[in-house]
């Protein structure tokens, strides 16, 4: 008789990221919640904006209030995307609750990609996840910047000033170091580690490691 013990599920990651089982046994892995970003765009917004109507700058208050509308969006957008993996194959799409829209169909995943990009005041590194698949598309999964010494974040911020509104994650052990096998994943935070090897194995495609020294560093608050 065959092995009968059930694949892994992964509700909840160390990412923040979510992850279900689809009926078709597909997991689908919906990107982290919104609230740190939105909160870290709309809260300094809304004081300065205060703030300028107190000392009748009107115009500014008017400027940051329509910053924080476009920006706001773009964020609620960021954490509604998913991805549906299977042997060998993935699909990208937004999911808001029990809503799901896929308008790209099924693509074949080639590989996983664990890439570092180390910054060039060497003060930490940003840690992507990224699923290459034909033809000749990136797609990145999951961002999460290091600051050497000090904490690790989820990315979902942008790189900009929001770079620390991310949800903390498990420090990565060595944010500095670089390497080009899988020694990455044991440098790379717990968070990272994690999502690449669910990712490894649902889709059932080889493992690639890349490093560079060229990544800028995020500006944090």
């Amino acid at each position: 008789m065959g092995d009968t013990t059930p694949e892994p599920t992964v509700p909840g990651l160390l990412s923040n990221y979510r992850a279900e089982r689809e009926p078709d046994g597909r997991l689908m892995i919906r990107a982290a919640s919104p609230v740190g970003p939105v909160l870290g765009c709309a809260v300094p917004a809304a004081v300065v904006a205060l703030a300028a109507l107190i000392v009748r700058a009107p115009a500014v208050s008017v400027l940051l209030v329509l910053f924080a509308l476009v920006v706001i969006p773009i964020l609620l957008y960021n954490s509604a995307r998913a991805w549906v993996c299977g042997p060998g194959v993935i699909q990208q799409g937004i999911a808001f609750g029990a809503r799901r829209w896929f308008r790209r169909p099924q693509q074949a995943a080639q590989s996983v990609v664990l890439r570092r990009e180390v910054w060039s005041s060497k003060r930490g590194s940003t840690d992507q996840v990224i699923v290459e698949a034909a033809p000749n598309r990136r797609m990145k999964i999951l961002s999460v910047h290091n600051w050497a010494g000090h904490e690790s974040r989820l990315a979902s911020g942008g790189t900009g000033l929001l770079s620390r509104s991310g949800a903390l994650v498990p420090a990565a052990p060595g944010p500095l170091r670089k390497a080009f096998d899988t020694s990455l994943l044991w440098l790379a935070s717990e968070a990272v580690r994690e999502l690449t090897e669910v990712l490894h194995r649902e889709l059932d495609v080889p493992l690639k490691f890349e490093c560079e020294d060229t990544g800028l560093r995020p500006r944090g608050r």
